[in-house]
């Protein structure tokens, strides 16, 4: 005969927890304590993602759909080795894994797991597994955390006194039962063991409940289900609360096999509306209440009932989405005790676990719609904050990149291979834009549109978006020499900065979400890159993007400029390349000579300064751009003299 356990003995359990991901974004969290196969869904098997026993015993982790062929069904095996040790086995026929602190691990090989460890799987799935040691109350839970914090706080919050366990030596807290007042409780080790049997049964129904991702047909269901089965009632049911009026759908209910669905009165209105006042959990009939409380004759039909508060978890805090509603009609002929304090808890337990479960399932929608156009730090900070998307007047610096020759290159090679170079080509862009964590704001035909400043900002906008351009230049030695044989005449860009206010917020509509800026510095940033085209040059910004980068970084002012459908001036620079040792040289030297042709006297020493330029520097367009301008002012003088120079077009 084994040692008898008392309150307070723990036996330990080797586990591991399991974060699945997809592109950065959790999908689903649990936690295995046998040898569990990770993979695809199959026809009988339940929804993903899901841990889930199949018919021979054998744990399976669900974590893509049916459709999805680049998973396979047996992807990877993880089964314990020793306490808090794990290994891990490539399933799959062709692929190699890459585990971290080990090699590749060929089709068949297996390797210890080094825990924690992020491991990377097919088509943007990934696992993190994390070492946790589970510790089994027999008879008691450890010791819980003060008042106001975790979810007693939120418990709290919906009006039920935060859990007591019981103790061994004190009766304070204990369970009031249902069950056990039928029985007529009993003594001792056997009293002890009737509750113990209660509660587990309990937890049992709220784990099966929250196993289910919240995006399942059957998660509400499962949580009416628990609270059903916990207070023995006819009919539980989760009721959304839209702002304006109650959501019932029958997919969200659960009804006693005892009853026939049909004959259920609808829940008690007053009972909800109660829950709207007091944002705190109803029951019926309520000790410290008068049964007049309620003037619904529909509640006086009932033996009892309970509503308890679906909270927003959010920036709110305090808003109601819904309500967890259960009750037992007066009819039913069972002598069944009212809704006791325990069960209250556990309802208001999962409550609040809905409640988590739908903030999560929120945050995770946000972060799979925003990481499309964000990179992960500001994708992180809009799902902690998204109220960051409301529209705001702030300082952006905005970037336009305009692929060059697009639609002759499009003749030449055909749409199919010109679709595979754009995309190839943009997609290269915009990892620049994320990695320098700016926002993708759109694509236009061959141009891209991205921003910083927005919507969160920095000090060093400005200098990131422009170290992302020069990154952008850089490429385009790759990408010709990639696609040299169907673009002869290689890839080249034209990038178009500018940094001022701007109204960021929704510039799309109700059907499209689009997050971005509107204003003159999103126009002028427009009209910059078209001028690239007139000035032969790969980059050009204004004057505040300019006078806020470093000395280190090359640049060159190129004149005054008024750009067409805009009023005003601006001074133009160009941001110069980094693949010749004579920009330096160059830069120095057109800046004098532009010095000449500004003072409106000196041109004769300008048409010198720049025919020289030109002369050791062929190929650059500015100088031969200031060349023809020097010429004509010395040929025919201008009545009244201006720098400025006049875009003809965008």
């Amino acid at each position: 005969m084994g040692r008898q356990l008392y309150r307070g003995d723990f036996l330990p359990i080797v586990s591991l927890n399991v974060i699945v991901a997809r592109n950065g974004s959790r999908v689903y969290q649990t936690t295995v304590e046998a040898t569990v196969e990770i993979g695809r869904r199959q026809v009988g098997e339940p929804q993903e993602p899901i841990l889930y026993q199949n018919a021979s015993g054998q744990w399976r982790l669900i974590i893509a759909e049916l459709e999805l062929r680049t998973v396979p069904r047996s992807l990877v095996r993880l089964e314990p080795t020793g306490e808090n040790q794990w290994r891990i086995t490539n399933l799959h026929k062709s692929a190699t894994i890459a585990v971290p602190g080990s090699k590749l691990l060929a089709c068949g090989e297996h390797s210890p797991i080094e825990l924690p460890s992020t491991i990377q799987l097919p088509d943007g799935f990934s696992l993190t597994l994390q070492s946790t040691k589970l510790q089994q109350s027999i008879a008691r839970e450890p010791s819980q955390p003060k008042t106001g914090e975790g979810w007693d706080q939120s418990i709290g919050a919906l009006g039920v006194t935060p859990f007591r366990f019981p103790t061994r030596d004190s009766t304070e807290g204990l369970f009031t039962l249902t069950q056990l007042s039928m029985q007529g409780g009993g003594t001792g080790t056997e009293k002890t063991k009737t509750e113990m049997e209660v509660v587990l049964n309990w937890l049992e129904q709220v784990a099966a409940a929250m196993q289910l991702p919240v995006s399942s047909v059957d998660f509400f269901s499962g949580i009416a289900r628990a609270a059903a089965t916990i207070i023995e009632v006819d009919r539980a049911e989760v009721i959304l609360w839209d702002g304006k009026k109650w959501e019932f759908e029958s997919s969200r209910q659960f009804v006693s096999p005892r009853v026939s669905g049909s004959s259920l009165r609808a829940p008690s209105a007053s009972l909800l509306n109660r829950v709207l006042e007091t944002k705190q959990i109803v029951i019926y009939p309520n000790p410290n209440e008068s049964k007049d409380e309620f003037s619904s004759d529909s509640v006086r039909l009932l033996h009892t009932a309970v509503a308890c508060p679906i909270l927003d978890i959010g920036e709110q805090g305090n808003e109601i989405i819904g309500v967890l509603y259960a009750d037992r009609e007066l009819n039913m002929g069972r002598q069944l005790g009212v809704v006791m304090e325990a069960e209250q808890k556990l309802i208001a337990i999962l409550a609040t676990a809905i409640a988590s479960s739908i903030a999560r399932r929120k945050r995770e929608t946000l972060v799979t719609k925003y990481q499309q156009f964000f990179s992960p730090k500001v994708t992180e900070a809009i799902s902690r904050n998204p109220a960051l998307l409301e529209g705001e007047d702030v300082k952006v610096t905005v970037l336009f990149c305009d692929i060059r020759g697009f639609s002759l290159t499009t003749d030449l090679i055909g749409p199919q291979a010109a679709m595979k170079w754009i995309g190839d080509t943009l997609s290269e862009l915009s990892a620049f834009v994320l990695k320098s964590d700016g926002v993708l704001v759109d694509y236009v035909g061959d141009e891209m549109f991205a921003m910083w400043g927005a919507p969160e900002s920095a000090p060093d906008d400005a200098l990131r978006s422009v170290l992302a351009a020069r990154e952008m230049m850089a490429l385009r030695k790759e990408l010709s020499e990639r696609y040299r044989d169907c673009i002869p005449g290689g890839v080249d860009f034209g990038i178009g900065i500018c940094t001022g206010p701007a109204r960021v917020g929704n510039t799309g509509s109700k059907q499209k979400f689009k997050y971005g800026p509107m204003g003159r510095t999103v126009n002028l940033g427009s009209r910059i890159q078209g001028l690239t085209k007139h000035w032969k040059v790969s980059a050009l910004m204004d004057a505040e993007t300019a006078n806020s980068l470093p000395p280190g970084l090359l640049q060159r002012r190129l004149c005054k400029a008024k750009v067409v459908g805009l009023d005003g001036e601006l001074d133009l620079f160009e941001l110069m390349p980094v693949d010749s040792p004579q920009n330096a040289e160059l830069a120095a030297e057109y800046t004098k000579a532009l010095e000449l042709f500004e003072s409106g006297q000196h041109f004769r020493e300008a048409v010198r300064a720049f025919s020289e330029l030109v002369q050791r520097f062929p190929t650059d367009g500015p100088s031969l751009m200031m060349l023809v301008r020097s010429v004509s002012e010395l040929v025919e003088p201008s009545t009244h003299f201006s720098p400025v120079w006049c875009a003809k077009s965008k």
